[in-house]
């Protein structure tokens, strides 16, 4: 990999930067809309939950759960996903009262929908279009609740269900008959459901959904595997993707994933919890944000809420030809001299671009007879009736041929077998991918082919059919994004994390293909000198704002300047902040005061040598200040308490009680406590350190919060890191309480680095943890009412 040295900008993976700074232009959205969405005719009193979304034929289908004791299933329809039109009761057989977490999907001309009324079991439902009607074709199928499928690239079907313990999954035989099936190792700690499938670039990205649906710690992870929708599937540290315990918009959950309008992009759909219903329960309303892909890593824009936000794409191309296209959009060109019909676009792709093409390729179902031609040529990079190439689809052997035409002669590249069974007489899509690494071609959704040697080509997009055949042409699109390109240019939420992989580049130095080489495959980018990084941003509001990146080992000495809104910051990446133990570390820059808004961000290295990033974070930071103590002395919502004149002690015993103080937005701060147990049986307490999105509920994780706790129990003081259902350890050492008599601890928070001592300043922990969790407020849990803590002082760091 070669590049002009001092002057580098490399991204290590699939995919380029190609956005010239020199060229950059102020930073737009153009349409947007706010979460979250209120869409005409929710279910009364109970809103939309559960919310699956359909793609077919270039448009979109939304389904939500039915409330309880209703019978029927609401759907809307979409060109856009963010205008949605009511189109009634899709389905309204009696199996339907309370039908929860329906979902559609296409294969060969029906519409298969799964639900499971009111939680008990499942049943299929088949309609021939995506508004119904539905009716049912099973009896009930068991199987708890939430069934989602996936089809994989050869055809083959899985069922995914909720279960206790994790996700489960069992093969199909047809979309009626589901086998035995086995868990994924993919659990939320507690009951597990809401779980859905998507295969992008080899890989399977399973969504799923935890803690109790009415909990404010209801959130979404992701899981990912390389072999198979059935596993094994690794749980990547970005998790979860989606939680927000924030009063008025919390309980995030159950979500579905589709393909955006500009065939590039997915999106991300979403419920949040409010208030309560006349009946009880929350009112649950639907939400969208995009999601990013890294390498390997998925990463939702967002959660997004109560600001204006991006709205989804469209293709620049578009548009539905029918039997006679329009000739706005189309112009005729050359058939061979046997005839026929051949239309192709009046707009050009660029070198990288998806097409899309839906098609009846043979509307009356007659078989081709042998010899004869094929029903419906596909055109891609068309520059002339000489020059072009073709997907034609054989109907008598049911096979794609893929040809390249140059200068007239015509020679095949590759041919693939449609899937069994398919039925040339309904609707198919026909969808191409092409950029430097090749073209990747689908059916229905399912990669046929890879063929590496069509590398992208400019040109026109059309139809070609003979003399005789009568397809019929449906949706049809073309936009100049592919593999994720889009994601670069994607305007990206601040609070928030940015990718290196989602930056625009030095034009010195293009960003070439390479090896990840990261601990989560993510991608990574290498800045030289005077390299730079640049993200268009929406700053949520006007605030000072904590930076971070996430730096290789060996980027020691590196200068980093990040500016926005007018201001820069500069910090070196110090040798003291890198954990020896890890390749990767988060690097704490400073903090920055930004405007709120719409404008760029920019990364750039002015120093010599290079420095390797992964992330950076922007998190908004407040001034620590005296109101912890005030706050601990008041009764708080998480447990019960009550004051003594030694301090704060837990009144309800045998239930894991919590006190919180202090502002999420904190970041480092001392802390100085007394901590009295008052028997010798008091079990176990902990010290809370920069927790947030805490959660309370009687049937969740118990550990429900993310943040530190300092663990004392049975003569040991214990530093662990949790992240809801992920506990991990970090450093222990022996400190002996003894009953009655009260010993002071002291902590400091220092970037990455954590430090606790002992009454006489003697060490006892000292943690550099390389993926720290870098601000979050304090807190006091225990079980028992035995332990009294008291003398809090919080204060900021005394730098030394």
């Amino acid at each position: 990999m070669a590049c002009a040295a001092g002057a580098a900008a490399i991204l290590w993976g699939r995919g380029e930067m190609d956005m010239n700074p020199a060229a950059r232009t102020t930073v737009q959205m153009g349409t947007s809309y706010q979460n979250p969405m209120t869409l005409p005719q929710e279910w009364e009193d109970y809103g939309i939950g559960d919310p699956y979304v359909l793609r077919h034929d270039g448009q979109y289908y939304l389904y939500c759960s039915t409330k309880d004791g209703r019978i029927g299933v609401k759907a809307w329809s979409s060109a856009n996903l963010t205008d949605w039109t009511y189109e009634g009761l899709v389905a309204e057989e009696p199996v339907t009262e309370g039908a929860y977490a329906p979902e559609v999907v296409y294969w060969n001309g029906s519409f298969y929908m799964y639900t499971s009324p009111a939680g008990k079991g499942h049943y299929v439902l088949r309609s021939e279009k995506p508004t119904g009607p539905f009716l049912a074709q099973t009896d009930n199928l068991g199987l708890t609740i939430d069934g989602s499928v996936f089809i994989d690239d050869d055809g083959s079907w899985t069922f995914t269900h909720a279960e206790f313990g994790g996700i489960m999954a069992a093969p199909m035989s047809d979309p009626y008959t589901i086998g035995p099936g086995e868990k994924l190792g993919a659990s939320l700690g507690h009951w597990t459901e809401g779980s859905m499938i998507i295969k992008r670039g080899g890989k399977y990205y399973m969504t799923y959904t935890g803690n109790h649906v009415f909990s404010r710690g209801y959130r979404v992870n992701y899981a990912v595997s390389d072999e198979s929708p059935a596993g094994p599937y690794r749980i990547p540290d970005n998790n979860p993707i989606l939680i927000s315990t924030e009063e008025g918009f919390n309980g995030l959950g159950h979500s579905s994933t589709v393909l955006g309008p500009d065939l590039d992009s997915y999106y991300i759909f979403y419920h949040n919890l409010e208030g309560k219903s006349a009946e009880g329960p929350p009112v649950r309303h639907l939400n969208m944000d995009r999601l990013a892909f890294s390498g390997d890593k998925m990463g939702v824009l967002g959660p997004t809420w109560g600001i204006p936000t991006e709205a989804p794409r469209l293709p620049i191309f578009h548009d539905r030809p029918g039997s006679a296209p329009s000739p706005g959009k189309w112009e005729q060109a050359a058939m061979p001299a046997s005839g026929g019909h051949a239309w192709v676009s009046k707009l050009s792709t660029d070198t990288r671009y998806t097409a899309e093409f839906n098609a009846v390729v043979q509307p009356d179902g007659k078989e081709i007879e042998a010899g004869g031609e094929a029903a419906l040529e596909v055109l891609l990079s068309y520059r002339d009736e000489r020059n072009s190439r073709v997907l034609r689809v054989d109907g008598r052997q049911k096979k794609l041929v893929m040809a390249e035409q140059a200068g007239g002669a015509e020679k095949t590249v590759f041919s693939a077998d449609l899937p069994q069974g398919t039925e040339l007489n309904v609707l198919h899509a026909l969808r191409a991918e092409s950029d430097g690494d090749g073209t990747r071609i689908y059916w229905d959704g399912l990669l046929l082919a890879d063929v590496k040697a069509w590398t992208g080509q400019p040109g026109k997009i059309g139809y070609r059919w003979p003399q005789g055949s009568q397809p019929q042409l449906a949706y049809t699109a073309f936009s100049n994004e592919a593999g994720g390109s889009s994601d670069r240019s994607a305007v990206k939420p601040v609070p928030g994390t940015l990718e290196a992989a989602h930056a625009s580049g030095n034009p010195s130095s293009p960003i070439k293909a390479g090896a990840a080489g990261t601990p989560d495959g993510s991608l990574a980018a290498e800045l030289g000198g005077n390299g730079e990084l640049a993200f268009p941003v929406q700053v949520k509001k006007d605030g000072r704002y904590r930076i971070a990146v996430m730096a290789e080992l060996g980027s020691e000495g590196a200068v980093l300047e990040v500016e926005a809104s007018g201001r820069k910051l500069k910090a070196e990446l110090d040798a003291a902040l890198f954990a020896s133990e890890s390749d990767w570390t988060k690097v704490p820059l400073g903090e920055l005061e930004l405007k709120g808004g719409l404008q760029w961000l920019t990364v750039k290295q002015t120093s010599s040598g290079v420095s390797r990033l992964r992330y950076i974070e922007l998190l908004e930071s407040a001034e620590v200040d005296g109101s912890a103590q005030a706050e601990l002395e008041k009764q708080e919502l998480f447990g019960s308490w009550e004051q003594s004149e030694a301090g704060s002690r837990i009144a309800e015993a045998g239930r894991d009680s919590k006190l919180l103080a202090g502002d999420v937005r904190w970041g480092d701060y001392e802390l100085d406590f007394r901590l009295q147990a008052d028997g010798e049986d008091a079990g176990e307490a902990a010290v809370l350190l920069r927790t947030s999105r805490e959660s309370d509920y009687p049937a969740q994780v118990a550990d429900s919060f993310i943040g530190y706790q300092l663990l004392f129990r049975s003569g040991r003081i214990i530093l662990e890191k949790i992240v809801y259902e992920r506990k991990e350890e970090l450093d222990s050492a022996l400190l002996e309480l003894r009953p009655g008599q009260p010993s002071n601890v002291s902590v400091k928070l220092e970037g990455s680095r954590i430090r606790v001592f002992r009454e006489d300043g003697e060490p006892l922990l000292d943690v550099l943890d390389p993926d720290a969790i870098l601000q979050g407020r304090i807190g006091f849990r225990s079980s028992s009412r035995d332990w009294i803590l008291s003398g809090l002082e919080v204060r900021p760091v005394r730098h030394e």
